[in-house]
Order: structure tokens, then C-alpha cells, then sequence
């Protein structure tokens, strides 16, 4: 059977927005079967397919600022056709008439209440074209009703179907400019515009209109509903101009040329969307669309014959020698699929062959390198020991990553007891133990995952390759598996690094992200592998040695501790109900998949499983997270064995973890934090070691002033991992992964001063969007299917919204499904806005608004009527739980959220816990990366977000799930805004290109803004991170020359890399920042803190960011960053005087 949810939801929306909706009650239907409208009149019951008279007075002008800003979001293709006008007709009073009617046609279609609706389309000469138009109209009619007998308004309906007899459309000249056509018996007009030719075709605009005209207002007998019309080719359409640039020589956009060759836009929507069928033969029809439709298909991992690459068979245990041939193998297909694109370049037109041949270059640069991997797993013991655990260690992760969570409850006898456990936890050599196998796909690479770990073998096991210079950006789909590519070459990073030396005991992994929803879901994961990689070394302390493999979490304190004193009493106020906030993120531990945190007790006692308190020595006390599933044999459920996770700020440091994971704000605080040196090998100022890999995940955030701030923080965080030996120079391997990005190479030399030729995308692209041979475009699959919302008729965006959220609401509710569970993707709707303030007033619809008019809907379809009152509340859909994912809700209730999504509806709305599922879930760009919920499949997102990557990121957290969730995403365009009014018309021509419309990102890390504010971090970071504790606790003394030549040459040398036309300014700065280092004679290096928290008198070399000023200080102390997130221009107030009222 067909999945329909999501046309049935589709469907839905269009009968209640845009109509007619006819409905099986007495009454309200005609002997035809049209309906007859009765609670509401036409243009109340219906908001969008409209079109309205022509002069009504308040629609009748454009805005000039709005139509000054309609002239800049014209796309490229409609300003061709607005400027050609070479053909037109050459009588200079005939060619002023004929723009101004024609502007005037489009001006009707753009207005407010529009009056007209218009597509552009090519033409080939000697062509055969067909129109067919379809409309409604509403009579307004005066009726007694029989059970009142009070006089009331019934609206019947009378459909409109013309095709003009099936006759062919004679279309206008150059000399005609514009030709009309009634439409019937009625007052709709055609209206075809010619606009230019283009070779052997011609460009026109069919405008439909409203030739009534109305005084100041109108009324519905006057307006025409449902509108559409449908025009057809007999020879094909043509496509229309590509798009002009002025920089064609750059690279991404000549390859998104070649890529996206095949793909065009036959027609531009004017006050509506366009929609037509592309196949073989051409496309021979086109039509309007009110609310269009898109299904992105999706980029899936390819799968390659004869290469199964299952992790146990990769393992210790594993046949080493048939894996080397099924990697080989691998290689060997790729190679055969780089052979067929030089063929097919041989085919391609002129104007592509050059970037095919970069294309195929690239390929074949990949090809080498993972060859040059398989050769070392053969060759050096260590390599192919570290690859076979890091296997066993990835089969692990998945296989306890993946166990569900199991809730502590009340046992009845003052302890608690685990609901549905586990009895037996997964063994990776005994498939008979792996939850849910049947549903679940274990212990198998996707091939990029594996050939991404192939190609950087050599760099992590030789601290001194070239391939360390390389930046490699793993590019792929969201939901495709970067992270276990990136996960994979961790845990093998981890193990080579203790097989070089078992004694290491320092942080090998620096892990960031930008947001901390992701950070703390990335967490989750990174602990599961963390976990097996160290359940790995206990059982071979003669390979790996005594050092625990940990990982730790280094944010903000709005998300966890910074101290041990502060994490205690956090534990114990949670503890002792003085608080309800959980600032310690675990909520699962990641190896049994046993409840962690609060469990309240039916007492109203408190038990905190998987926290641990301990009183040491000299009664001091500490926190460490030990699991309480003792009775499953957990492997970190002892205080001899804790897991190895930490999230306090003064035991990172202490401990070091193996793996450290993070927001970048957090590396702002670095010249704050001296004794965050030990994470980039340096102990009491002397280097020892320094990591080897730094992951940086969604690079594609890493822009604007963030970016900017990144780029001049990466100056420091490079110095502080570079390691000098007399060999040479030793510094990390960076990886970044992104769904979402242009111009990579500009973007990671501006970070990383890798230079723009030692950036390698991840998989290299082949010559066509949807092949890359690790990944293609599945054309079988369920892809993500857009719909775009834009009602001209609504009386505001907040109307619009509300009847969307409800009609939603309502339509999931009453899904034709074959069980009760089947309308779980869709029960929860999640909201994403484009800011907090949109957002909150979303908020206050909820239990208002939303309801009211989703009790609308149902008593419209009389159900108040048909069902008794109880069985009526049992149909009817209510909101019972919403939730909101944004930065201002603190950090234990996002990861509770988080936990919430995954509710799912079962048939009750109510789970069998007692829990609900969620009904809405409103959220920012704070879900755009890092959210895997694989049952969410319904979004809808108010307003086109700012950028095209936004866009994606955020809807590409729906239909995760494509064979079970479908994902649906309803856009929904505000018609005063023009930008999203642009997007909407050009709705089909923007989704069919959706990724090569990625705009480029900006990083400026050493322009003016970011160098007044942050340079003096830079350079004090150095100083500090590179120095002693006993430096670092005295009174700051400015260091000598030599130190400061050092900082000097750093800096300069950096910036001559990225932007030499920064240096001079910035060399000024330094010495500005020493003139008046100089000047303050600092006491101390940061403020000190009276008990009130207020700063003492102790003059501060550098002060936090934002923060107000100790008056003894006068101007000493330097404003410095504590975030990366302030860069823009602020303006500051201040109260210098305090005057009160008095009576005179």
C-alpha cells in the first residue's frame, strides 16, 4: 500500500486554506456536489487562490519602499526578461504604453490583494499552446433558516472550467506587445505578454486577471476562488536564461554549473508559484501553483557490490586478509567509476571540461590516498592493530550507544528499581545480544565512512606527514554519517597514540561545535566510543597501558560547572530539593543505557542514580558520575571503575581527557585560564606533548563575525598545539565536516592559514549532483517534500500561522492510516522561526489561539453535532504538551526536551509512563545541527530563513527516517516581506537546486572589529598558556624582548598568511596594547572578587567582556572577550547622575 500521510496532509491544508472543501452535511452541499459556505463567508473561510477586484484603495498603490525592495530580490532570470527589450515595438509612445501595462499586469500580481496571477515561460517558434483556466465563484444568498427561523447567508459555489474549446492560443507579435482573451461568460482575462526573443524562442508572461473593479471595498461576488490556470506545449517548453554572474571564473560556481547542468527552470511564478513535469521527452506543461509542492530527493551512502564491510570482520578477530581484498576491492571500483566520468567528460560541452578535469583530478587524489592506506595497514603492525580495535571499538559504541533508555522507579521500599531492563548487555562477538537487530543496522561502514578513515591513516600514525597540512572537509548530507566517519578515525587516533607510547596520558582529541544543544547530544555519542575504547584498554593494558581513556566536556557555566565546590552543591541542592535544575547534562549512561539524575521518590524524596558524592581526605568533597545499574553488571558501576566522563572545569584540567569536546566560545576564556595549558601538552609551561586531531563539526556555522572570531582565536590555539622539536614541527591533523558550504577553500584558509590548495573536500565531487560513487541520489526513496504557504487573502502572518498550526493539528488527527501508531511522525509538529521574538509571540498562540481555531475547524464539520459529548472528546485533538528548544531555556531542560521528542504516539495520547507526546515543539536555530530524532517527520518554518544553509540544516531534521517518517516541511512566506515572496515564486527553481543555491560564507578574522577587541587575547594567551604557574600567579610584568619578538613573529606571520593588509595595523595594536600595559602597572592579570561577587579594588590587566568596571580601576584594565560571540559595534550608557522628583 502507497504511503499517503503526507499527500492526505498536503491535501488538507490546501481544502481549508485555499478550498473549496466541501462537506457531507446537511445543507452545505448542492446537488452537483459543490459546496455552500454558511458559518463564514468566502473571503473569511478561505485566505489564499484568490483574486480580488482591481482598485479596491487600500490595495490599489504599491508601497514605493516595498516595491523599491521587490526590485532588488528579483532573481537574475527576471531581470533578463525585464530588461530586454530590444524587440519591443519601436513607435517610442506604443513602447511606453506597452511597459507600462505590462508593468502594471505584474504589479497587480505582486499587490497585496492581488487581482492578478502571472507565469513566465520560453517558447519555440512554430509552437502549439493550450490554456485551461479553473476558478470558483461564491453568490452571497438569503435564507430563513428552518430551526430558528432567524434570517442568515449561504455562499454556493459555481465552479469555472474553460480550456477556450480546446483551440489552440494565438499568441502576440512583437508589434502586438500584449494580447487578450476573455475567459467565457466571465470576468477573468488572459493576458499574454511578449516580452524578448532568445535564438530560436521567445519569452511571454501569462497573466491571469480580475477585471472587476470594486470602489473602496469589495465583496465576495466580486472576487474569483480556487484559481489556477495550466498551460501546454506541444513542442516542449524551453528553458528559461541562466542566471548572469560577474565572477564565472570561480570555482564553485563553474562547478555547480557542471553539477547542476541538467537541472533547469522552465517558468517564474508572478503572485503565485509554478509547478511543471519534467521528463525525457521535455516539459509540455506548466501551471500555477498556490501552494507548491517539492520533494527534495535524498543523497544516500552508496552501497558497493561485493564490499560489505561489516566492523566485527574488520576486528582482531577478523580475517585481516580478506579485508585487505574487500578494501582493495573498494579502491578497484572507485577507480573503474573515474574511468567512466573521463569518458563522459569527452561528451560534455566546452564550457564544462575544464572543471570536469579538476573534478576527476580530485577523484583521483582520493583514490591515491586511500590506496596509500590500505598499503600501510599492510606494512606497519601498529597501523593495522589500532584499525582492527578501532572496529571492535565503533561495533561497541553503536551496539550501547543505541540501547533505550530504562527509568528508575519508586520500588516500594525506600530504593528505586530499573523499569524494562536490559537483562543482558550487547556482546559484539554474539549477535544474539544486540537490541532490536532486527530493526537495526549494526557493525557495517558506509564506504565514504571507511575510505574517509583509509585516507587519513598515515597522518594519524605519523606525527611529521605532509597530510597534516591537508584540512580535510568530510561534505556530505545531513543524516549520511559524518560523525561516525569522524567518530571512527578518533578511536583509531586514540589507539595508535597509546601503541606509540603506552605512557601518554595527555588530551589527543580537541572535538568543537558551535551550539550547545549539539554539543551535548554529541557528547552522548563520543561517550559510548569513549567508554568501549577504554573497556578495550583494561582488557589490553599491555597494548594500550595503565592511562584511562576519558572524555571531557569543556562549556560554559551555563551548562555545567566550572568547579568542583560548585558541581557539590549543585548535587546536593538537586539532591535535597533545593533545585530542580540538573546541571551535569548525563542523563543516560552511555553504556547500559540506565537513567541518570533525578528520579523523585513517592515520599517526595530524591535519588540521584548515576551521581556519585564522595568525602575524601580532610573531608573534602568531590563528584564523579558512577552508574547505579549494579544488578546488570554494568561496566562502570563501581567506584573503582566510574565512567569516564567529565564535565567540571578544575578536573579537565586536572585529568586531561583523552577526547575534548566543546563549544568554541569556551576557547575565548583561554587567556582567562592558564591552567588549561595541560590540554595542549604543555605542564608548568613546558611542552610535552600536543594533540593530534582537531574535528571541527559544521563548519558552515563558522562564518560572519563568529567565524571572524574563530579565525583570530585559531592563531593561539595553533601556537598552543604546535609542538618544535628538533626534527621539525609537529601540529594536529584538523578535520571539518558540514552538510552546507561554498567556497570551502576561502572559508578554511581563513580559519586555519592552511592555504586554499591544501583544503580537500570529502567525497570529490564527480559530474553530477547526484553521484559522487560514495554517494548518490535515490530516486526510489522517500525524499523531503516542501511546501510552500503564501495567503494574499489573510488578514496577517499570525492568521496564517494559526490556521496552519491547527489544520495541521486537526489533519494528523484525522489521517487515513492503516494502525493508530502510523500518525506518530506527524503528531509532533516542530516550529522553527528565524528569532526569539518571532518565537515568543508563536508561544502565546498555543493555548489560545490555536485551540480556539482547531475547535473551529471540527465543529465546522459539525462533529459537536454527529458525536455525543464524550465520544466527542475523544476524537477531538487537544494540546497537551509543547515544548520550546531556544537559547534562553537552560541547559538540563533542553536535554530534557531533547529526551521528550522522542515520545512517541501510540494510539493513546497519553504513553504507557504517563508521559505525552509533544503536540508542538517551537524552536530556533538552535535545532538546525546536532537534532537526530529519527520519528519527527513534520516541520514547519515561519518565514524563508536567512540563509539558504539554514534552511537546510533546519528542515533536514525532519524524515530522518524516510521509509517509515517521511518528512514534510510546510514553508511558510510572509507576502510583505519580499524576500520570502521571491523564494515563493521561484519555489520549484529554488528546491530542485536547493544545495547550489549555498551562499558563500565570510570570515575576516584579523579586520578592525575583531583586532580591537580580541588581539590583546591573542597575545596574552600565548604569554600565559607557554609560561610557568608561578608566572602566571604573580603580579603581571611585562615579559622581555625576546618573549615579545616571539608573540610578534606569531602573529605577523599568521596574518601575512591570511590577510597581509592587516599586518601594519595589527604590529599598531600590539604596541598599543603594551604602551598601555605599561601605563596601568596591573596588580593582578584578571579581577579579583570580593564575596559579593563584586570586583575588588585590585587593578585587572584584562576584565571580562561586558562587565562593569571597578571605578578605583580609572581607564586601566582591557575590555576582553569571553565569548566569540561579541564582535559587532556596541554603544554603551551609563547612568552618571541621580536626580529625584520633587514638589516645588
Amino acid at each position: 500500500m502507497a504511503d499517503t500521510r503526507r499527500n492526505q496532509l498536503k491535501t488538507f491544508v490546501e481544502r481549508e486554506f485555499i478550498g473549496p472543501d466541501p462537506i457531507d452535511w446537511e445543507g452545505t452541499k448542492q446537488a452537483n456536489g459543490e459546496e455552500i459556505l454558511s458559518a463564514d463567508a468566502p473571503s473569511t473561510r478561505y485566505i489564499a487562490g484568490i483574486l480580488f477586484p482591481r482598485m479596491v484603495s487600500e490595495d490599489s498603490v504599491l508601497d514605493a519602499e516595498q516595491e523599491e525592495m521587490e526590485q532588488l530580490e528579483l532573481s537574475e532570470a527576471e531581470k533578463i526578461i525585464d530588461s530586454a527589450t530590444e524587440d519591443l515595438p519601436q513607435n517610442a509612445g506604443r513602447k511606453a504604453e506597452y511597459l507600462e501595462d505590462a508593468e502594471e499586469l505584474i504589479n497587480r500580481s505582486n499587490a497585496y490583494r492581488q487581482s492578478a496571477m502571472s507565469l513566465t515561460v520560453g517558447i519555440t517558434k512554430n509552437d502549439n499552446i493550450k490554456i485551461c483556466v479553473s476558478a470558483g465563484t461564491y453568490k452571497k444568498m438569503s435564507v430563513t433558516d428552518s430551526k430558528t427561523g432567524k434570517k442568515v447567508y449561504r455562499y454556493p459555489r459555481t465552479a469555472i472550467n474553460w480550456d477556450n474549446n480546446k483551440e489552440i492560443i494565438e499568441l502576440p507579435t512583437v508589434a502586438d506587445g500584449i494580447r487578450q482573451i476573455k475567459v467565457g461568460h466571465t470576468m477573468l482575462q488572459m493576458d499574454i505578454t511578449y516580452r524578448y526573443k532568445k535564438g530560436d524562442f521567445s519569452i511571454y508572461t501569462f497573466t491571469l486577471e480580475n477585471t472587476n473593479k470594486g470602489p473602496d471595498t469589495f465583496n465576495d461576488e466580486q472576487c474569483f476562488f480556487q484559481v489556477k490556470f495550466h498551460l501546454e506545449s506541444e513542442l516542449g517548453f524551453e528553458p528559461l536564461p541562466d542566471s548572469q554572474r560577474i565572477n564565472v571564473n570561480d570555482e564553485d560556481y563553474q562547478s555547480n554549473q557542471l553539477l547542476y547542468k541538467d537541472i533547469r527552470n522552465y517558468a517564474i511564478g508572478h503572485g503565485c508559484a509554478a509547478d511543471w513535469e519534467d521528463s525525457e521527452n521535455g516539459v509540455h506543461w506548466i501551471e500555477t501553483a498556490v501552494f507548491p509542492a517539492y520533494e527534495v530527493k535524498p543523497i544516500v551512502p552508496s552501497t558497493i557490490e561485493g564490499v560489505t564491510l561489516e566492523m566485527i570482520n574488520y576486528s582482531p578477530k577478523g580475517d585481516f586478509r580478506n579485508n585487505i581484498q574487500e578494501l582493495q576491492l573498494m579502491c578497484n571500483r572507485y577507480e573503474d567509476w573515474i574511468q567512466e566520468l573521463k569518458s563522459e567528460k569527452e561528451k560534455l560541452d566546452s564550457r564544462y571540461t575544464l572543471t570536469a578535469a579538476r573534478h576527476i583530478s580530485n577523484c583521483e587524489k582520493c583514490l591515491v590516498r586511500m590506496r596509500n592506506g590500505i598499503n600501510i595497514l599492510q606494512t606497519d603492525e601498529k597501523v593495522r592493530i589500532a584499525f582492527q580495535y578501532m572496529n571492535l571499538a565503533m561495533l561497541m559504541q553503536q551496539l550501547h550507544y543505541n540501547l533505550p533508555l530504562q527509568r528508575w522507579e519508586d520500588d516500594g521500599h525506600d530504593g528505586i528499581i530499573l523499569l524494562n531492563p536490559i537483562n543482558r548487555l550487547p556482546d559484539p562477538y554474539d549477535d544474539s545480544t544486540w537490541y532490536d537487530k532486527d530493526h537495526k543496522v549494526y557493525g557495517k561502514w558506509r564506504p565514504f565512512q571507511l575510505a574517509f578513515v583509509l585516507m587519513n591513516l598515515e597522518s594519524m600514525s605519523n606525527r611529521r606527514s605532509s597530510e597534516r597540512d591537508i584540512v580535510d572537509l568530510i561534505w556530505f548530507p545531513t543524516g549520511g554519517g559524518k560523525t561516525e566517519a569522524y567518530l571512527g578515525l578518533s578511536a583509531y587516533t586514540i589507539f595508535i597514540r597509546k601503541l606509540l607510547n603506552r605512557d601518554d596520558a595527555g588530551t589527543a582529541i580537541l572535538m568543537r561545535y558551535t551550539l550547545r544543544l549539539l554539543t551535548a547530544q554529541q557528547y552522548e555519542r563520543a561517550s559510548s566510543m569513549i567508554c568501549a575504547c577504554e573497556e578495550i584498554r583494561k582488557a589490553h593494558t599491555d597494548l594500550f597501558g595503565d592511562n584511562t581513556i576519558s572524555i571531557g566536556l569543556w562549556v560554559g557555566t551555563t551548562t555545567t560547572p566550572n568547579t568542583m565546590k560548585s558541581a557539590v552543591k549543585a548535587y546536593e541542592d538537586l539532591y535535597n530539593k533545593k533545585s530542580d535544575e540538573n546541571p551535569f547534562v548525563i542523563l543516560k549512561c552511555p553504556w547500559c543505557g540506565a537513567q541518570m539524575g533525578l528520579v523523585k521518590m513517592k515520599n517526595g524524596d530524591r535519588r540521584l542514580p548515576g551521581y556519585a558524592k564522595k568525602i575524601g581526605k580532610n573531608r573534602q568533597k568531590t563528584f564523579r558520575f558512577v552508574c547505579s545499574n549494579v544488578s546488570n553488571n554494568c561496566a562502570f558501576s563501581s567506584e573503582k571503575s566510574p565512567l569516564p566522563l567529565h564535565v567540571i572545569d578544575d578536573v579537565i584540567y586536572e585529568i586531561k581527557p583523552t577526547l575534548l569536546l566543546g563549544t568554541v566560545d569556551k576557547f575565548a576564556m583561554l587567556p582567562f585560564l592558564p591552567a588549561a595549558q595541560g590540554l595542549f601538552g604543555y605542564y608548568d609551561g613546558e611542552k610535552i606533548t600536543s594533540p593530534d586531531l582537531i574535528i571541527q563539526d559544521e563548519l558552515h556555522l563558522i562564518s560572519g563575525p563568529l567565524g571572524s572570531m574563530v579565525g583570530h582565536y585559531e592563531t593561539l590555539i595553533h601556537e598552543l598545539c604546535r609542538q618544535r622539536t628538533i626534527n621539525g614541527e609537529i601540529h594536529p591533523k584538523i578535520i571539518a565536516s558540514t552538510a552546507t558550504i561554498s567556497r570551502a577553500k576561502e572559508q578554511c584558509h581563513a580559519l586555519y592559514g592552511c592555504g586554499k590548495d591544501n583544503v580537500f573536500q570529502f567525497p570529490p565531487a564527480g559530474l553530477s549532483a547526484g553521484n559522487s560513487f560514495f554517494a548518490k541520489e535515490d530516486k526510489n526513496q522517500n525524499g523531503r517534500l516542501y511546501v510552500g504557504i503564501l495567503a494574499t487573502g489573510s488578514s496577517s502572518d499570525a492568521t496564517t500561522a494559526i490556521r496552519l498550526y491547527s489544520s495541521l493539528l486537526y489533519g494528523t488527527k484525522e489521517l487515513q492510516v492503516e494502525k493508530e501508531s502510523d500518525r506518530d511522525p506527524y503528531w509532533t509538529n516542530m516550529g522553527y522561526y528565524n528569532s526569539i521574538r518571532e518565537l515568543g509571540q508563536a508561544r502565546t498562540w498555543i493555548r489560545a489561539d490555536i485551540d480556539q481555531h482547531l475547535d473551529v475547524i471540527y465543529k465546522r464539520r459539525f462533529y459537536d453535532k454527529i458525536y455525543e459529548r464524550e465520544e466527542y472528546r475523544k476524537r477531538r485533538r487537544y494540546i497537551w504538551r509543547d515544548e520550546e528548544l531556544t537559547s534562553r531555556i537552560s541547559g538540563d531542560k533542553v536535554t530534557a526536551s531533547l529526551s521528550n521528542l522522542n515520545i512517541k504516539y501510540n494510539g493513546n495520547e497519553k504513553t504507557v509512563d504517563g508521559e505525552n507526546p509533544i503536540d508542538i515543539c517551537l524552536a530556533t536555530n538552535m535545532i538546525s545541527v546536532g537534532l537526530d530524532v529519527s520519528r519527527l517527520g513534520l516541520m514547519t518554518v515561519s518565514g524563508q530563513p536567512k540563509t539558504t544553509s539554514e534552511y537546510i540544516q533546519a528542515t533536514s531534521r525532519v524524515g530522518r527516517n524516510a521509509k517509515d517518517a517521511p518528512g514534510i516541511v510546510f514553508t511558510l512566506y510572509r507576502p510583505g516581506r519580499p524576500r520570502d515572496k521571491s523564494h515563493y515564486e521561484h519555489f520549484k527553481e529554488y528546491h530542485s537546486r536547493l544545495y547550489c543555491s549555498v551562499e558563500p560564507t565570510s570570515v575576516t578574522p584579523f579586520a578592525a572589529p575583531v583586532r580591537e577587541r580580541a588581539l590583546h587575547a591573542i597575545m596574552l594567551g600565548i604569554i600565559r598558556l607557554e609560561n610557568t604557574v608561578a608566572y602566571n600567579n604573580a603580579r603581571p610584568i611585562i615579559p622581555d624582548q625576546q618573549m615579545l619578538d616571539y608573540v610578534e613573529n606569531i602573529i605577523r606571520n599568521r596574518i601575512e598568511d591570511i590577510d597581509s593588509d592587516e599586518v601594519d595595523a595589527a604590529l599598531d595594536r600590539m604596541k598599543w596594547v603594551i604602551a598601555h600595559w605599561e601605563d596601568y602597572k596591573p596588580d593582578c592579570w584578571t579581577p579579583k572578587y570580593n564575596r559579593d561577587n563584586s570586583y575588588t579594588n585590585d587593578v585587572p590587566l584584562m576584565y571580562p567582556a561586558g562587565s562593569h568596571k571597578n571605578g578605583h580601576w580609572g581607564k586601566a584594565g582591557i575590555e576582553t572577550p569571553t565569548s566569540m560571540r561579541s564582535v559587532d559595534s556596541i554603544c554603551e550608557a551609563e547612568l552618571s547622575s541621580r536626580y529625584e522628583a520633587r514638589e516645588v
